[in-house]
């Protein structure tokens, strides 16, 4: 079997000496382009992983900073109500030693008040209650035997500088001790006593001692 080959030496001339029609017109990048397009991409490469980089990187810092919030808002929590609870017990036992020193410097100072003071605390009572029964035509005015002429000078100077001197009536009570007095006018009337007081102001403060203060 015969093997023939057709082969056009023309055109193959033509193609290398760069005549004849079919001639390669398309352009090729220079060397310059070709490294100034690789450029590019990496430029836009890493421009493009070092957002994602940042906005991830970003995400991340969010997510770690609310958790953050979160864990120190929880920690201030504790915090805050492990300071009220012991505020709570420190003020009741404050509460507790400042009860206990009144009562403590009452029941010391209170003799001698009862001893020193009550013709002078009854005595301001009787001015106070002189003045708002002026308007009546009579003031019975009542107090213990050793009291009335203690306090008699002072009840009719005041009187006078009230001008009630003509309503004031003065009687002993036999009842009545030194800090004690009791008062009577048209519509009204008045008692007073210094040891009574007293008494119950030791009496509020024994009580609130008894109470318990632990919250």
């Amino acid at each position: 079997m015969a093997l023939i080959f057709r082969r056009n030496f023309d055109d193959e001339l033509d193609r290398e000496t760069g005549g004849g029609t079919n001639i390669c017109t398309c352009t090729h990048p220079t060397q310059g382009e070709i490294d100034a397009l690789i450029e590019d991409a990496k430029s836009k490469g890493f421009q493009s992983g070092l957002e994602a980089g940042y906005g991830n990187a970003l995400e991340e810092f969010r997510k770690e900073a609310t958790q953050n919030q979160n864990d120190a808002l929880v920690k201030i929590k504790d915090q805050l109500r492990n300071l009220i609870d012991k505020s709570d017990s420190h003020s009741a036992t404050l509460e507790s030693q400042v009860l206990d020193f009144s009562l403590s410097i009452c029941e010391q100072l209170f003799p001698y008040l009862r001893h020193s003071q009550s013709h002078e605390r009854a005595l301001t009572q009787i001015k106070d209650t002189m003045r708002l029964a002026m308007s009546s035509p009579t003031i019975h005015i009542a107090l213990s035997k050793t009291a009335l002429p203690i306090l008699t000078p002072f009840i009719e100077q005041a009187a006078k500088e009230l001008n009630v001197s003509d309503q004031i009536k003065l009687s002993i009570d036999e009842n009545l001790n030194d800090g004690a007095t009791h008062i009577e006018w048209k519509n009204g009337f008045m008692e007073y006593n210094f040891e009574t007081v007293c008494e119950s102001i030791l009496c509020a403060l024994k009580a609130a001692q008894k109470t318990d203060l632990s919250p």
